[in-house]
């Protein structure tokens, strides 16, 4: 009987110790995770103000330790993720954002990405060493940074006939791929009752020289920036650049309040064409509201523009520039 209950006692003691070691054994565990998980960002970044998804937005986008640790070593900042939450934010300009701001506050966060993202914080024609990259075909991007050099000129030029153009015949080109574009689209127009002519296309290197030399002798060069491309700087040397008119109309003053300006507006689109330069993104492009110039881009990309009310220098910067 004594045996017995010595070994009932012995069993309740193992039983007993196996109990407090398992307590301690899952308490040193929670304690070791506790202590992990208290060395991880999103315990940092909650501790410090950070919701569960705003910590999980910075970390999705900032992956290196040294981004993180931006976050951590500044008080929680709601311009951070006003930034963060702009559909066109890039990462890698987050600090040039953060600069700007800080010089110009009057802007929304909308317009300090906008800006910064196509390079608005440099004044127009600033040396940035930024050239145009033609690998991108007619996704290429030319404006007052990005340019073309001298010797650039398209090889798939095809004469505009008379037909489309004004001028002497074969006085008019352009590339093909903007050409059979156009061809489209004049059909499409001259179905709604309008007749569309372009008054210029292609141009060399040389000829914009000429033009913008003869606005700036006698203008000035404030002038001829507004009105005329630098060399180098034309779209119109890529040969995707079209100055569209219609037969009834080919003056610049009037042009734009034509039937046939808001059917290109509202139309252009679909072929794959851009009103380059609109009335309301001046600031943006550097150049004065031009109703007649369009710029081949593609339908997709033309579309995106349309429908989001962007310039090309916007959805470059966002879906191009890499």
């Amino acid at each position: 009987m004594k045996k017995k209950l010595k070994l009932k006692t012995w069993v309740w003691v193992l039983l007993v110790l196996i109990l407090f070691g398992s307590i301690g054994t899952y308490a040193g565990i929670k304690i070791y995770k506790n202590y992990q998980y208290e060395q991880t960002y999103e315990y940092k970044l909650q501790n410090i103000g950070y919701s569960k998804e705003e910590t999980e937005k910075i970390l999705n986008v900032f992956t290196t330790d040294e981004e993180r640790n931006f976050f951590l070593n500044n008080q929680k900042e709601q311009k951070y993720l006003d930034f963060l939450n702009e559909p066109y934010f890039l990462k890698e300009h987050f600090q040039e954002y953060l600069d700007y701001a800080i010089n110009n506050s009057k802007l929304t966060t909308k317009e300090v990405v906008r800006n910064i993202n196509i390079h608005l914080d440099h004044p127009f024609y600033d040396d940035l060493g930024l050239k145009t990259d033609v690998s991108k075909d007619y996704l290429m991007l030319v404006n007052k940074y990005y340019l073309l050099d001298g010797t650039y000129a398209p090889d798939d030029l095809v004469v505009i006939p008379q037909t489309y153009a004004w001028g002497e015949a074969g006085s008019r080109s352009c590339r093909k791929v903007a050409f059979d574009a156009f061809e489209e689209m004049w059909q499409g127009a001259k179905e709604a009752g309008y007749y569309l002519m372009i008054s210029s296309a292609y141009r060399t290197y040389q000829d914009q020289e000429t033009i913008y030399n003869n606005y700036k002798e006698n203008r000035g060069r404030k002038y001829a920036d507004s009105i005329a491309a630098r060399p180098g700087s034309s779209e119109h040397q890529t040969g995707l650049a079209l100055d569209i008119f219609s037969k009834a109309n080919s003056n610049q003053a009037t042009f734009k309040d034509t039937p046939e300006a808001n059917w290109l507006k509202d139309n252009a689109y679909k072929y794959g064409f851009i009103l380059r330069y609109p009335e309301d993104k001046v600031d943006l492009t550097g150049y004065n509201f031009e109703a007649w110039h369009y710029r081949y881009i593609g339908v997709e990309a033309a579309t995106y523009c349309y429908e989001h009310s962007l310039t090309f220098e916007e959805y470059y910067a966002y879906f191009l520039e890499k």
